[in-house]
């Protein structure tokens, strides 16, 4: 479990025990600022506006250890494909984000998000997050989506695309608040076990 107790600030600043970097993909108004925001700042936004967020140092203690917490937020938009690859570099841990009232988010995780983590991220723990899932049971969203002969993302199908892609599932809803901790705890836990697993795997070379 981690928790924001860990200071970095003050006239005797403590060192952190570990950096690790988180980078946030997937369409434009899918959530990702929201649930970024929600997290570091426990406040929700209102008002849509895309890409304020950019990026966050946080201090988060977690698993006996305090940890200097990048969040980086990134733009979905097309226009952004060119500079979006510039937030990647020594990435811990990637959410693919998409929101269950927009069932095209979920098919461009694998038509354009899992093939570009996957080329510029190689071998970085994913986590597949779907964010807004309170609208499943929104009846003008449910109007919205019938009307065009669909329904809102269901679990099953959230889970079945992560399972293709090989990353750990998350469901949550930044506007209530629900599993978004959950969602940086499991990311937590990724990045760590990955640092574990290297460390291991050096040992057993030397």
């Amino acid at each position: 479990m981690a928790d924001n107790s860990f200071q970095g600030q003050g006239p005797n600043p403590r060192r952190p025990d570990l950096k690790r970097k988180l980078v946030v993909v997937g369409d434009g108004g899918c959530g990702k600022t929201c649930l970024l925001i929600v997290y570091a700042e426990n406040r929700f936004p209102e008002a849509y506006i895309p890409t304020v967020f950019e990026n966050y140092v946080t201090e988060v203690h977690f698993d006996g250890k305090d940890i200097e917490l990048a969040l980086w937020d990134t733009a979905g938009q097309e226009e952004y494909d060119r500079l979006r690859p510039l937030s990647y570099p020594e990435s811990n841990v990637i959410l693919v984000v998409f929101s269950v009232d927009f069932p095209t988010s979920l098919a461009n995780v694998q038509d354009k998000w899992y093939p570009e983590v996957a080329h510029f991220c190689e071998g970085t723990p994913l986590i597949l997050v779907a964010t807004k899932t309170d609208l499943r049971r929104d009846d003008q969203t449910r109007r919205m989506l019938g009307a065009q002969g669909l329904t809102p993302v269901s679990p099953e199908q959230g889970a079945a695309v992560a399972k293709e892609i090989g990353a750990k599932y998350i469901e949550c809803s930044a506007k209530t608040g629900a599993n978004v901790h959950d969602v940086f705890n499991l990311a937590l836990k990724e990045s760590m076990r990955r640092q574990w697993k290297i460390k291991q795997r050096r040992c057993v070379v030397i």
